[in-house]
């Protein structure tokens, strides 16, 4: 057995490689053109960090920013970003004066919203800029499709209200959607026709989430949504190969002590795991305080010298155990949670998929004293050598 007295190794860190996010960011406007984009950053740019992500994305194109509350759109302001930026979740109970004071736009997921927002706009003597959200078939958020009607004459006839976009969310995650997928798209071209012949014909009209700007070019809209596949995560393995993408983040641990495993023997205790071959396991000095999911254990694979070997364990909150097989691990040397390490990576979406949870949960719930490193490499130059 060999140790190392952890304090003399750095706790794990995630590398934010803001490089690779104007890259994807690229490629995602190309894909899309002539639709513009609207970059969800909210909760914290997914966990990569929100100013440091949106000012790259800023510069990279995007036309109007998510953000989850209007303290995260208050911030934005603070750093100096003017483009639009909507609200889309966490505002209702927070001072309406903000939208106005910092010109935030509101996404109005409910008819109670959409009433809110006048009857503030009427109170305050100034509109609050809103996006009206219809529930097209995804049955999450939405004023349902089948009041659409009803609803639009009222929006029509309200004189405070300022409908600067009317948006829905496409429940499209690979061809297997493709079917509903389109029966959305046909009720939102009729919500989007009705409104016009009311007289609603707002700024901006966005269906796609990241899955969908990928995979449909004929999408409705002047706009789409993109979160996850930003920050190089595909939302799915159906839609992994139809753009390049490069992992943003890469959650990185250092091994801290090694041990010589014997077939059949237990690691690092014999009622976790036992081993199917002699080997070496390894403690990494990252474990559930970074709130990296426990429930992994046992089920994940991550990255040593470039290979997948399986995390064997998660003890505390400073450790976790891997079974390198016959390669013998140094102390020091790194592992990837997820992310790239060599050729190989380990996207979101398998590690979501052991515990049924959404991809970009993981990178959300990572806690905030962990180390985020941010780095950034200039654009590769054209392949031409051009300019």
């Amino acid at each position: 057995m060999k140790a190392v007295d952890r304090s003399s190794l750095p706790d794990g860190e995630a590398r934010i490689d803001l490089g690779a996010l104007a890259r994807n960011a690229e490629r995602i406007l190309a894909r899309v053109a002539p639709r513009e984009l609207l970059a969800v950053v909210k909760w914290n740019g997914y966990g990569h960090g929100l100013v440091p992500c949106t000012h790259v994305l800023d510069r990279a194109g995007a036309a109007s920013f998510g953000v989850s509350s209007p303290g995260e759109g208050i911030e934005l302001r603070r750093a100096g970003i003017s483009k639009p930026i909507l609200v889309m979740t966490d505002w209702v109970g927070k001072p309406p004066k903000d939208f106005l004071d910092w010109e935030l736009e509101a996404a109005a997921t409910s008819w109670y919203k959409v009433e809110y927002l006048e009857s503030v706009s009427r109170r305050l003597g100034r509109a609050i800029s809103a996006h009206v959200k219809f529930d097209t078939g995804l049955g999450r958020v939405g004023i349902p499709g089948r009041e659409a009607s009803r609803a639009l004459k009222k929006i029509a006839a309200m004189r405070n209200l300022k409908v600067v976009g009317l948006y829905s969310h496409l429940g499209y995650n690979g061809p297997q959607d493709r079917a509903k997928g389109e029966r959305q798209i046909e009720e939102f071209q009729k919500i989007v026709a009705e409104a016009a012949e009311l007289g609603i014909r707002p700024r901006w009209i966005h269906l796609a989430n990241s899955a969908a700007a990928m995979a449909i070019s004929d999408v409705p809209g002047n706009m789409v949504r993109t979160g996850i596949a930003l920050y190089g995560q595909p939302p799915s393995s159906e839609v992994r190969d139809l753009l390049p993408l490069e992992p943003v983040m890469t959650l990185v641990g250092r091994i801290q002590r090694i041990q010589r495993v014997r077939r059949g023997h237990g690691f690092p205790h014999p009622h976790f795991w036992t081993a199917p071959t002699d080997g070496w396991g390894a403690e990494i000095a990252l474990g559930h305080r970074v709130n990296y999911p426990r429930s992994l254990a046992g089920r994940a694979q991550v990255l040593f010298r470039g290979k997948r070997c399986p995390l064997v364990g998660i003890v505390g909150k400073d450790s976790s155990y891997i079974f390198t097989g016959a390669e013998r691990p140094e102390v020091g040397e790194e592992v990837v949670f997820w992310g790239r390490q060599g050729d190989e990576v380990i996207y979101l979406y398998e590690l979501a998929s052991l515990i049924e949870a959404l991809p970009y949960e993981l990178t959300t719930w990572l806690s905030g004293n962990l180390t985020r490193i941010f780095q950034e490499r200039p654009l590769p130059p054209p392949a031409d050598g051009g300019t």
